[in-house]
């Protein structure tokens, strides 16, 4: 049993999602819990054929209000979320697993399953480092950076409740996993699985000498998504005289009507406000590299998606990106300003990766198919030894900073 699914546009609702899925390929019988009737059906369209059950459990749609106060209070979002599961109980049954995308959700799971599965999301897993962590990458803007730090204070209380009930933590890049075990919190390494949308990767462009480029958000002008960073970065491409079209997908694009001013006359932008994940990975696949440049995220599914189309990602050299883009899936910048993210991206330009085998290799660690192995392994008690999960990733001391700035881990 996967719970649960509030509809809230965020990686850990698309995670429970995606966890399904892979259940459902590794021949195992899985229900996917939402909060509502009409997100269930949204559900069921979306799975369609894959065979995941999708239940009900009744809590109605969130007003304006109780959005606005699960945005403010992850307390309240936790018990409202505990409190539709426990009426649920006696039409649930019981199982022989119960994987939550939220830790919070341990204790009201514990009735239904013989084991209990949390996802963990947030590194560093400390009080004080994930409040400094909130605060910079942020934009370090009081009041609300501050606010966000306490909510992200607020965030790691309910994970070290979770962590406590659970039977085991599952995390989505050794970094993580080692941390928490040495917390003392038994933890098991297994990156998120992701669905590919789409007919694969396009073929190679040739005589095109513009490069393709794509930038992707659901708020373009948040601060820890950085990407006024990329436009600089850009730029500088351009002035070294090679010819660019940048898509920009999500909104509040005219936000960064500034620095897109500043572009070279030559760079063609085109502002393609929000879109459906059929029509992004449509642009991923016709893209020469997507430009990632977040100060931080707990799992940049985006960047997945991207490379299970083909499409190499560049990235600055934060959490979790050294560790995910290992094996060619990308490159990671080699400092934290546009000038080290523009040479990042001409190299990658002028040394493209093969576009199939990058699709094939994303698809190897992170699809659905191997997902769902390691996770069958992980709710059956019996996870794949963790030499057989580094799936070729290195991560040495220092190649990560936790959050924008020049500081190692």
């Amino acid at each position: 049993m996967i719970g649960v699914h509030d509809g809230g546009i965020s990686g850990v609702n698309t995670y429970a999602e995606h966890v399904a899925a892979a259940a459902v390929a590794a021949s195992v019988e899985v229900t996917l819990l939402a909060t509502h009737a009409a997100l269930a059906l949204t559900l069921e369209q979306r799975l369609a054929g894959t065979g995941v059950r999708v239940v009900d459990l009744g809590l109605g749609p969130p007003t304006a209000w109780q959005r606005r106060r699960e945005r403010l209070s992850p307390g309240y979002a936790a018990r409202r979320l505990r409190t539709a599961v426990r009426r649920g109980l006696p039409r649930l049954g019981h199982y022989d697993a119960a994987h939550a995308n939220h830790p919070a959700l341990a204790a009201a799971l514990r009735p239904l399953a013989d084991r209990v599965v949390v996802a963990a999301w947030f590194y560093p897993h400390a009080p004080i480092g994930r409040a400094v962590a909130t605060w910079e990458h942020t934009g370090r803007r009081f009041p609300r950076s501050a606010g966000l730090a306490v909510k992200g204070f607020l965030h790691y209380r309910n994970d070290v409740r979770g962590y406590r009930v659970a039977d085991c933590a599952v995390a989505p890049t050794l970094v993580l996993t080692e941390q928490l075990r040495r917390a003392g919190i038994p933890a098991v390494h297994s990156p998120p699985p992701c669905r590919a949308v789409g007919g694969g990767p396009r073929a190679q462009r040739d005589g095109d000498p513009t490069s393709r480029l794509l930038i992707c958000s659901g708020d373009l002008a948040h601060p820890r998504k950085h990407i006024a960073l990329a436009i600089v970065a850009v730029g500088l491409l351009a002035a070294r005289g090679r010819p660019i079209a940048l898509d920009l997908v999500g909104r509040n694009a005219e936000r960064l009507d500034a620095a897109l001013d500043r572009l070279p006359h030559g760079v063609e932008v085109r502002r393609r406000g929000p879109l459906p994940p059929s029509e992004v990975h449509a642009l991923m696949r016709d893209a020469d590299a997507f430009l990632l440049p977040s100060l931080f995220e707990e799992w940049g599914y985006v960047a997945v998606e991207a490379a299970l189309q083909g499409t190499p990602v560049v990235t600055l050299p934060v959490y979790p990106f050294p560790e995910m883009l290992a094996g060619r899936l990308g490159r990671c910048a080699g400092g934290m300003d546009a000038r080290a993210f523009a040479d990042a991206l001409e190299e990658l330009l002028d040394d493209p990766p093969d576009r199939e085998q990058l699709a094939a290799s994303a698809e190897e660690r992170f699809g659905l198919s191997t997902a769902g192995r390691r996770l069958r392994g992980i709710w059956e008690a019996n996870p794949l030894p963790a030499a057989a999960i580094r799936e070729r990733v290195t991560v040495s001391a220092g190649t990560a900073h936790p959050v924008g700035g020049d500081r190692g881990r």
